[in-house]
């Protein structure tokens, strides 16, 4: 290839010839906007390089097989579609490493969850049985049998907002009973990631 080209079509077409030059000509045109686009997203440089040197290396194994209208945005995209890849198994990695960590926990930790679980489930029990009457069918019937709204306004001949309404102070009472439930459990999701 003879100078730099402008013309974007040669310069694809050039490319899916197997011109190393006008491979290296996109290179040095995106190379380095790439990079910040990638870094900003995934905070480290070493990633950031990564991410770069695998859409360029998938634009060059693939470059017979491309359809490339706009090679800016062409590039771009792949920059969004391989954090999302990085961030995916970024949280299939910590994932894993969760699971092993709670299958290597002895008996004991195990015996806590199981406490843990049913102290819960206690809490639960009691914060429904303390529930207003109407109240606690209405939610007993939605929650625990999983009937919907519908079918519940029509088996006890309630206007819906009405069967909507008690459904709604069931969950608001046991959002308020069992706050302290939610905040450890949001702390160990939290954990997670």
């Amino acid at each position: 290839m003879n100078g730099i080209l402008t013309n974007e079509a040669e310069l694809l077409q050039l490319l899916r010839q197997g011109d190393k030059a006008a491979f290296e000509e996109i290179y040095g045109q995106f190379q380095s906007r790439l990079y910040r686009t990638a870094l900003s997203k995934v905070r480290t440089g070493e990633n950031a390089m990564e991410i770069v040197q695998e859409i360029f290396l998938d634009l060059w194994l693939r470059r017979e097989l491309v359809q490339i209208e706009d090679l800016e945005r062409y590039l771009y995209t792949a920059v969004k579609y391989k954090v999302l890849d990085f961030y995916k198994k970024e949280v299939q990695r910590k994932l894993y490493a969760e699971s092993v960590k709670l299958n290597n926990q002895d008996e004991s930790s195990e015996t806590d969850d199981m406490l843990a679980y049913n102290e819960l489930s206690r809490s639960i029990s009691s914060c429904i049985e303390k529930l207003p009457e109407k109240t606690r069918v209405i939610f007993e019937l939605n929650r625990i049998q999983c009937q919907t709204a519908d079918e519940i306004s029509r088996m006890l001949d309630l206007p819906l907002r009405t069967v909507e309404y008690h459904i709604t102070q069931g969950l608001k009472s046991l959002r308020a009973n069992l706050k302290d439930y939610l905040i450890l459990l949001l702390l160990s999701i939290g954990s997670l990631f």
